[in-house]
């Protein structure tokens, strides 16, 4: 192993779970999204393991980071490990969180949480 690739599972593992935490979501549900049993995921944040070019680009589309930031990719020199940016403006992360928990209910539920919300949003209007 190249010297330099000693620090790559780590720093892969610290600045996913950095960018989990921010969006105030559990490992299970990153794993869950991507599609990783929950004790996989946890083994990649810990630096024990890296995930497939696959799932690596899907981590990076969940959590809002890049994939240089999570490889600490910059041809001048090894980057010291950041915060990754926050999430756009007019998207919290309670927004985010939201939305993964919504696309996760089974389709009965998802018609049950609309005609709530719906009911919340606009509540003189019938259904």
């Amino acid at each position: 192993m190249h010297p330099k690739d000693e620090k790559l599972q780590p720093r892969l593992g610290t600045e996913l779970r950095m960018a989990r935490m921010r969006l105030e979501l559990t490992q299970e549900q990153v794993a869950k999204a991507v599609g990783f049993v929950p004790t996989v995921y946890g083994r990649i944040e810990r630096g024990d393991m890296m995930p497939s070019t696959p799932k690596l680009k899907a981590l990076c589309v969940l959590l809002g980071i890049s994939a240089d930031v999570l490889l600490g990719v910059n041809p001048s020199e090894d980057p010291p490990m950041q915060a990754p940016p926050p999430p756009p403006p007019g998207e919290p992360p309670e927004l985010r969180r939201l939305a993964m928990l919504v696309r996760e209910l089974p389709p009965e539920r998802f018609r049950l949480f609309r005609v709530a919300l719906r009911s919340i949003a606009h509540p003189d209007e019938e259904e």
